[in-house]
């Protein structure tokens, strides 16, 4: 008997950022303005200016070592549509 759960909408803790994303702001290099990032992305754009912003550091993800990352990616890409 493994007391590994497997994930589900409700149990898994890393999904919620993927299927619900947060925004951050940050400050353009160009302009000044305000970029506006989301969670679930590593590529944002300025609001004021449209230039092109991109994280120095990714965040690294549970999908990129969970043994239940395939399931993961399926409810994710089934919420985003």
């Amino acid at each position: 008997m493994s007391l590994i759960r497997r994930p589900s909408e409700a149990f898994c803790p890393g999904i919620q950022d993927f299927v619900r994303p947060s925004v951050d702001y940050e400050v353009c290099e160009a302009c000044g303005g305000r970029v506006e990032v989301w969670s679930d992305e590593d590529r944002g754009e300025c609001l004021d200016c449209g230039a092109k912003w991109e994280k120095k550091e990714k965040t690294p993800s549970c999908l990129e070592y969970c043994d239940y990352a395939d399931r993961c990616k399926g409810i994710i890409m089934s919420k985003k549509r």
